[in-house]
């Protein structure tokens, strides 16, 4: 079905009438069924003496969508072209903006004057509205009524579907008759020149070429000839539909296109235009062609629009790149922390590199493995999180006890070196392990044989493990086997894949007299309404398109940490430190992404940025050893570890950390000796130097 040029009509059935109407009207609907699953309706305007369609509204199972020129909008919600969700795909061409269903709908809309709608043939006699019944009869039964036969102009204002407060008069105006003789024979000319020889096989003529001659006559009244050309380009429309390849009818005396950049107008070319972006969409194309304009072929170079920067038609080589919204132009690379990649004419040539490998404990419960598999354990005992089962490098302990009937924490972490001698020592460099705080939220372990621990304990106790690639398919424990296989991260200690996480846990106790694990408790949150709204309104803010951590969700999907969130939050005695927990979950791994997200304890959690020792000032973002009075007389180690940027209390500028946490000035701060502070006034003597 389509409508086009001065109200003309064309009914699924063939049937072509004309009906001026400027009110809102059902162009096709679902109906004699139960359920409707799609409604269409149009409006137009008349623009210098021209009609136009303003406005389209379509039902799509449930979705609104509505077009103007200006805007789409999905559910009220205006969105940005390419669109696809729900079903539902939009985008645009040269000229053209198409609306495709998975229900088997598809409306093409030029903008201005036409509208051109395919249905599947499952809603065979099925529709209402100007396009028809679709029973494959024409004349019946849609211009009948009561077995009367109603003109164009009583069934084009039966299908008026006026707005809850509008009321638009039906429309009266009648057409001119018999005039068609005072004008020379253009229509005919062009409708049945070479351009169109083909077509004239598959569609007949006649009715356009009388269109054409109507649209004559009315073009003396209202001095606007355009519209003739309107039913040339939908006679040229039809055509294609029908599988034929209409030539360039347009010269630059009738009916000339003018196109932007450096593009050419066909009448006939592929819907699906080679982009930057997707340079090979045109293999494969089933739709029929479209008149539009077109990038010209290359006669050496392969020729696309460059959809990125909008410049135009361009040789496909020289195609940019895009990666996290950054553009890149070909030749210029990035790399990151486990890979490096090239754009080349639009396409990017990746090298994976060593990755180290990264393993947490959030919430008490909550087990990411080396290989990125999630699972939740309610322990109660010491378990083995990881270790170095070939050559016993190392080994971490952690401990999980009950601390609310269904909620566990994580209580201490242990990291055992040397075929298992655990060292005690405060936060400094000793052995093969330097151990600092950064800020007074985390605690960072980094040995120097490729095993990094971070571990947050405000406001709750949680642990983020760093493994060198070294370490690649030789570690065992709760972290899995680290070989890029989820499959077989439940590897009990015994060697067998167990099928649960609890009963994969269990067997990483160090205490058999232990009670035994479980893995994941009833929805807690339905325990109370209260906690439930709570987690909902504040856990809510991970998922929201505006929220303070929207800039982050490309990088990484919030709805993990949603579901931590939710779980922890309704399941902690203080809610509010396991909400904050949760949240500051996900900042780190956004910043281990290398994104950094300031400002969203301004709302929530903000508590900890007042909560600062005295001397101490909150910071958002801490990527660097922490100012202390042991680096102004040594070289502090603690400098030159890189770790995922952090928060929490640090010293202001000029304040200098002492051996009791204290932020002093420069003068207040003890010198080092070997190691030792040695306090203001005290001396030091060592082969006869003092």
């Amino acid at each position: 079905c389509s409508t086009w040029g001065n109200f003309h009509f064309k009914t699924f059935d063939g049937d072509i009438f004309s009906f001026p109407g400027l009110c809102n009207y059902i162009f096709a609907s679902h109906c004699n069924t139960p359920y409707e699953d799609f409604n269409i309706q149009i409006r137009r305007i008349v623009v210098e003496n021209a009609p136009t369609i303003n406005l389209i509204t379509m039902k799509l199972e449930g979705v609104a969508v509505e077009l103007t020129k200006d805007a789409v909008m999905i559910n009220s919600n205006r969105v940005q072209l390419p669109y696809s969700k729900s079903g539902i795909m939009i985008k645009k061409s040269s000229i053209y903006m198409k609306v495709a269903s998975k229900m088997g709908i598809v409306l093409i809309w030029n903008e201005d004057d036409s509208i051109m709608l395919e249905l599947n043939e499952k809603y065979a006699n099925q529709t209402c509205g100007l396009c028809g019944d679709s029973n494959g009869l024409q004349i019946y039964n849609e211009f009948y009524s009561n077995n009367i036969k109603m003109t164009a102009l009583q069934f084009g204002n039966m299908h008026k579907m006026d707005g809850p407060t509008e009321h638009c008069e039906d429309s009266t105006s009648t057409l001119p008759d018999n005039c068609t003789d005072h004008f020379d024979d253009i229509c005919q000319k062009t409708l049945t020149s070479y351009a169109f020889a083909e077509c004239n096989d598959l569609v007949d003529v006649r009715e356009y070429i009388m269109i054409c001659q109507d649209d004559l006559c009315r073009s003396e009244e209202s001095k606007n000839a355009s519209c003739i050309c309107d039913t040339f380009a939908e006679y040229s429309r039809q055509c294609a539909h029908a599988g034929g390849h209409p030539l360039n009818w347009r010269t630059s005396k009738l009916c000339p296109k003018k196109c932007p950049y450096n593009m050419q107008y066909w009448e006939c070319g592929s819907p699906c235009a080679d982009t930057c972006t997707n340079p090979k969409q045109s293999q494969f194309c089933e739709e029929h062609c479209m008149d539009g304009c077109f990038c010209p072929p290359g006669k050496s170079l392969w020729s696309v629009f460059d959809d990125i920067n909008n410049s135009g038609c361009i040789p496909h080589q020289q195609c940019s790149c895009v990666y996290n919204g950054n553009t890149y132009a070909t030749g210029t690379s990035f790399s990151e922390q486990c890979r490096s990649c090239t754009c080349n004419g639009g396409q990017w040539n990746c090298q994976d590199l060593s990755c180290p490998g990264t393993c947490s404990v959030e919430g008490g419960s909550h087990i990411s493995t080396y290989d990125k598999k999630h699972y939740d354990h309610h322990g109660d005992c010491f378990y083995v999180l990881s270790k170095d089962c070939k050559d016993e490098t190392f080994a971490i302990l952690i401990e999980l006890r009950r601390c609310y009937p269904t909620k566990t924490c994580l209580k201490t972490v242990t990291l055992n070196v040397n075929k298992g001698q655990t060292r005690s020592f405060c936060f400094s460099s000793v052995a093969n392990v330097t151990v600092f705080r950064p800020s007074t939220f985390f605690i960072i372990m980094q040995t120097n044989f490729g095993v990094h621990l971070e571990i947050q304990i405000i406001p709750i106790m949680q642990v983020f493990v760093r493994l060198d690639p070294i370490f690649r398919d030789q570690t065992c424990g709760l972290c899995g086997n680290f070989n890029n296989i989820q499959t077989d991260d439940f590897k009990a200690i015994s060697g067998i894949i167990e099928g649960t996480a609890t009963a994969f846990a269990n067997t990483w106790k160090t205490q058999a007299s232990c009670p035994s694990g479980q893995g994941s408790f009833e929805n807690v949150c339905t325990l109370s309404i209260d906690n439930e709204k709570y987690a909902q309104h504040w856990c809510g803010l991970l998922t929201e398109s505006k929220g303070p951590f929207a800039d982050c969700h490309y990088a990484v999907p919030p709805i993990v940490y949603h579901m931590n969130c939710m779980y922890d939050t309704c399941n902690c005695e203080m809610s509010e430190d396991c909400l904050c927990a949760a949240l500051s979950s996900y900042v780190r791994a956004c910043a281990a992404k290398g994104i950094q997200l300031h400002g969203w304890r301004t709302d929530v959690c903000s508590k900890y940025t007042m909560s600062c020792p005295k001397s101490l000032s909150y910071s958002y973002t801490i990527s660097s050893c922490q100012p202390t009075c042991r680096s102004l007389s040594e070289p502090d180690v603690t400098c030159n570890i890189k770790f995922v940027p952090v928060d929490g209390c640090t010293c202001v500028n000029g304040t200098y950390m002492d051996e009791s946490g204290k932020c002093v000035p420069a003068n207040e701060c003890p010198c080092y000796y070997r190691g030792s502070p040695i306090l203001f006034g005290e001396v030091v003597h060592e082969n006869g130097l003092v």
